[in-house]
C-alpha cells in the first residue's frame, strides 16, 4: 500500500565524491592481465572500453535513481507541495534534479563518444590517453552539480521524515490555546493512542489519530501543538506556511475554549485566537466548549462564551473531556459535518 507521504521512497543522493569512488574503484577492481597469446589489441581495447562503460552505467544508474524516486512536483497534493516549497523551495528542487537529470546525459553522452573513438584506436597509448581523458570529463560533469547534489543530500531526509498525513482521508484539525484540553479531547475521540509525528514546524511534532465514523469512513484527527495555540500574529512566514499546508488536508475545524480560563488564558485571549483562525481556515469551524464539569463554579463565562460564538454565528458544542461528558455528542456532529448524515 502506497504510503500517503510521497517523499518516503525518494533515493538520498551519495556525494560527488562516494559516487566517484564507487564507480572508479568498479572500473578498475582486480584488472585481468593481458595473455600472450591472442590479439592484444582487441583485448587492452575491450579493458578501456570496459572501464568508461562501468564508470558510466555506475554513475548513470545511481543518479537516475535519484531522479526517478522523487515524486512529480506538479502532481504533489497541494499538502505536500505546500511543505515542499516551505523547507526547501519548489524551484530550487526543480532545479537541483535538473540538474542531477543533465549530469546522467551528459555522462551517458560522453561515454558513448569515447567508446566509439577507442574503438577506432589501434594503439593501445592512445587507448588509455583517451580513457583518462573520458573519466576527467565524466568527473568534471560530476563536480558541476555538487552543489545541487549536496542541496538534495540535505533536503531530501527532512521530506522524508514528514508525517503521513492522508489528504484524501477526511480530517479533523483540534486548534485552541495551550491546557484547554486538546491532547485529552483527542485521546477521548480516537480509538488507539495518538501518535506523534513529525512536523519540523512546531518542536513536538504533530499528534495524530484515527476513529472510523460511520456513513463517513476512516478520519484523522489531528493536533499541532505549537502551531495553532497562539496568536496568528506572533507567527513567523515559515510557521504560517505551515499553516496554509494544514488547510489543505482539513475538512473541519475543532477550536477548544475553557472558559473557566484556568488553562492560563484569558477568555478574551481565546476568543481573539479563534478570530484569528476563522479568517485563516475557509473550513467549517465548530467551537468546543470545554470543562462542561465546572460550569457551577464559573456560570458567567460559561454564559459570556455562549453569547460571543451566538453573536459570531458559531456552532458549538459542551463537553468535559476530562470527564468524557458530551464527547458523543461532539461526534455526531463531526460526522453530520464530514457528510455522514445524520443529526
Amino acid at each position: 500500500m502506497e504510503l500517503p507521504n510521497p517523499f518516503r521512497r525518494a533515493v538520498v543522493p551519495l556525494s560527488v565524491e562516494e559516487l566517484l569512488d564507487i564507480s572508479f574503484r568498479r572500473a578498475f577492481k582486480k584488472p585481468k592481465p593481458v595473455a600472450k597469446r591472442g590479439d592484444k589489441i582487441l583485448i587492452y581495447r575491450s579493458r578501456e572500453i570496459s572501464r568508461i562503460q562501468t564508470i558510466s552505467d555506475t554513475l548513470v544508474s545511481r543518479l537516475d535513481k535519484v531522479v526517478k524516486s522523487f515524486p512529480s512536483v506538479e502532481r504533489l497534493d497541494p499538502f505536500y507541495r505546500e511543505l515542499l516549497d516551505v523547507l526547501a523551495g519548489v524551484d530550487q528542487v526543480k532545479h537541483a534534479l535538473g540538474a542531477v537529470k543533465w549530469a546522467s546525459k551528459t555522462i551517458s553522452r560522453i561515454s558513448r563518444w569515447y567508446i566509439s573513438k577507442i574503438g577506432w584506436t589501434d594503439d593501445p597509448d592512445r587507448m588509455a590517453a583517451l580513457r583518462r581523458e573520458a573519466t576527467g570529463r565524466i568527473s568534471s560533469v560530476l563536480k558541476k552539480i555538487k552543489p545541487e547534489v549536496d542541496f538534495l543530500r540535505e533536503t531530501i531526509p527532512r521530506l522524508r521524515d514528514l508525517p503521513d498525513l492522508d489528504p484524501t482521508m477526511p480530517a479533523v484539525i483540534i486548534a485552541g490555546m495551550p491546557n484547554t484540553g486538546k491532547s485529552t479531547l483527542l485521546s477521548r475521540v480516537t480509538t488507539k493512542e495518538p501518535e506523534i509525528a513529525p512536523y519540523p514546524f512546531t518542536t513536538k511534532g504533530i499528534i495524530i489519530g484515527h476513529r472510523d465514523l460511520e456513513g463517513v469512513g476512516r478520519v484523522q484527527f489531528i493536533d499541532t501543538p505549537g502551531l495553532l495555540d497562539r496568536p496568528l500574529s506572533k507567527r513567523n512566514r515559515i510557521e504560517m506556511q505551515a499553516i496554509v499546508a494544514l488547510k489543505h488536508v482539513s475538512g473541519l475545524v475543532l477550536y477548544l475554549l475553557d472558559p473557566t480560563e484556568t488553562c492560563g488564558y484569558t477568555l478574551e485571549e481565546q476568543k481573539s485566537l479563534l478570530r484569528d483562525i476563522i479568517t485563516s481556515f475557509s473550513e467549517e469551524i465548530i467551537a468546543v466548549v470545554n470543562k462542561k464539569d465546572l460550569e457551577r463554579d464559573y456560570r458567567d463565562k460559561f454564559d459570556e462564551t455562549r453569547r460571543f460564538l451566538a453573536d459570531q454565528g458559531i456552532g458549538f458544542v459542551e463537553i468535559s473531556a476530562e470527564k468524557g461528558l458530551g464527547i458523543e455528542n461532539l461526534l455526531k456532529v463531526v460526522r453530520s459535518k464530514l457528510g455522514g448524515g445524520g443529526p
